[in-house]
């Protein structure tokens, strides 16, 4: 929970850059190519992947911690440079930190933890993905209501102070976590009883707590009805620590189950124990993947899903101005935090306790319909539809990002898990370029006739069918998907 705590960090980019735009004297151009740069670490996401094979997990945490840390470093110091250096230096700084930020988090942090209790609770692979995912996005909440109601200025020390808590408790967070941090051998679970379902109760309660508490806040900010509290960040803080309190039960007495501090494991990388066994029944390499039609498949329905997702996300504010209803941004962004996290723990659980009912290929089914729905629910740019589209949104957002875990280790084995995946997330980088970087932009500014600001449904509308054409597309190869692994996975036919 501590390592999505950290990699959560950057999604809250979207509460601070407007002052970070205003502190280093760049145009909102220059801030969205910084905005740009989070996502494009993912084109590097295998080499995390590789480390995650060859190191194990504990090691590559460390190393995201550490970038991580570098990440921010880099942001702040064009800020504390300030006109001493070039605007264009500034730019760069600025876009290489959000890059490290970005890849690390994703890459190094989200990804690594996700693949390794995959691994480690094969009969709970969705519900645990589903949780940590679940604190993924209930952390982004965290961080934004901390900055806006403890570090923004006026009444707070301001950007340079946030950025500089945010690098050292980045590091300091990752390196506790390494402590408990153990892996256990595939196929080994631990049975939840006693005092192990209170823990269970509790780390799920505070989460449920901490998200709702987010959502409320930052909806009762975007309207007026609060105002900036520093009690409500350290409200925040103590729920996000809660499940802390765990450590303080005693453990339930347990045999031996046998299992291997990952230290261990670590140790023994090259022989099989760490990441990937090296033994061909263990799964298959990338190259073998690569060339398979299931990877594509896959990787074009993450693409479509996620860029429709962030599309939707991260433009909430413009949309609702371009529909007449600019107050109701705040309420959409609560909507989908909402959606978002709810749908990662439901989803999680039902895929595994019902997965003789429905498939996890099958809910990549509903992922990609609901993904289609979004879209074209948003484009008719009216204040309802777009409220539908963007609690659709949500729930697909959430719902793929809990069975992609489970699905790519089911498909691929875990012998080279960790580069398989990493290129999987690559899709992301190049949906966020071609989608929220080149479509949507264009067509705003081709709406807007030359004017700052575009009002009317033309501004999103034609992006937004275009998108949905997209994930149509995303319906057919999901479909496909499901049909080709039906009665055995690519691992099993190589």
């Amino acid at each position: 929970s501590g390592v999505q705590i950290v990699a959560g960090s950057v999604y809250a980019m979207g509460a601070w850059g407007v002052d970070l735009r205003n502190l280093l004297k760049v145009s909102m151009d220059d801030m969205s190519t910084i905005v740009a740069a989070t996502f494009l670490g993912s084109l590097f996401a295998m080499l995390g992947g590789l480390s995650f094979d060859r190191l194990g997990p504990r090691a590559t945490v460390a190393l995201g911690g550490a970038l991580n840390t570098a990440g921010y470093t880099l942001i702040l110091t064009p800020i504390l440079l300030g006109e001493s250096v070039s605007p264009t230096v500034r730019l760069v700084l600025a876009a290489l930190g959000a890059m490290c930020s970005g890849y690390s988090s994703v890459s190094l942090l989200d990804n690594v933890v996700c693949m390794a209790c995959s691994l480690s609770f094969p009969k709970d692979r969705a519900q645990v993905v589903g949780y940590l995912k679940a604190v993924l996005a209930t952390a982004a909440g965290l961080w934004s209501l901390l900055y806006i109601h403890v570090f923004q200025a006026p009444h707070g020390p301001g950007l340079v102070a946030y950025l500089t808590f945010t690098a050292l408790a980045s590091f300091a967070i990752c390196l506790l976590a390494l402590i408990p941090m153990e892996v256990l051998p595939e196929g080994q679970r631990k049975p939840i009883r006693g005092r192990e379902l209170i823990r269970l109760g509790m780390v799920l309660g505070a989460t449920a707590a901490l998200s709702l508490f987010d959502v409320g806040v930052g909806f009762g900010y975007s309207m007026g009805l609060l105002s900036e509290t520093p009690a409500l960040g350290y409200i925040g803080v103590a729920l996000a620590a809660l499940p802390l309190l765990v450590l303080l039960l005693p453990h339930p007495p347990e045999e031996d189950s046998g299992a291997k501090p990952e230290f261990e494991a670590v140790a023994q990388a090259g022989t099989g124990q760490a990441g990937a066994p090296a033994l061909a029944s263990d799964g298959i390499t990338f190259g073998q993947a690569v060339v398979g039609v299931d990877f594509w498949l896959l990787w074009f329905i993450q693409f479509a899903v996620f860029g429709s997702g962030v599309a939707t996300n991260q433009n909430l504010a413009m949309i609702f101005e371009s529909a007449g209803a600019k107050d109701a941004a705040g309420l959409g962004v609560s909507l989908f935090a909402l959606t978002s996290s709810g749908s990662r723990m439901v989803v999680g659980i039902l895929s595994d306790r019902y997965a003789h009912v429905v498939s996890r290929f099958r809910w990549i089914q509903v992922v990609a319909v609901m993904s289609m729905a979004s879209p074209a629910l948003v484009s008719t740019m009216a204040v309802g539809g777009i409220m539908v589209g963007i609690l659709v949104a949500g729930l697909s957002f959430g719902t793929f990002f809990t069975v992609i875990v489970p699905v790519i280790n089911e498909m691929y084995g875990r012998k080279q898990f960790g580069v398989i995946m990493g290129s999987q997330l690559a899709s992301q980088a190049f949906a966020s370029i071609s989608i929220c970087k080149v479509l949507l932009p264009r067509v705003y500014s081709h709406a807007a006739a030359g004017a700052s600001v575009c009002e009317g449904t033309a501004c999103f509308r034609t992006s937004f069918l275009a998108l949905a054409a997209l994930n149509a597309l995303g319906v057919a190869a999901a479909l496909q998907l499901e049909r080709r692994n039906r009665c055995s996975m690519p691992m099993d036919r190589a």
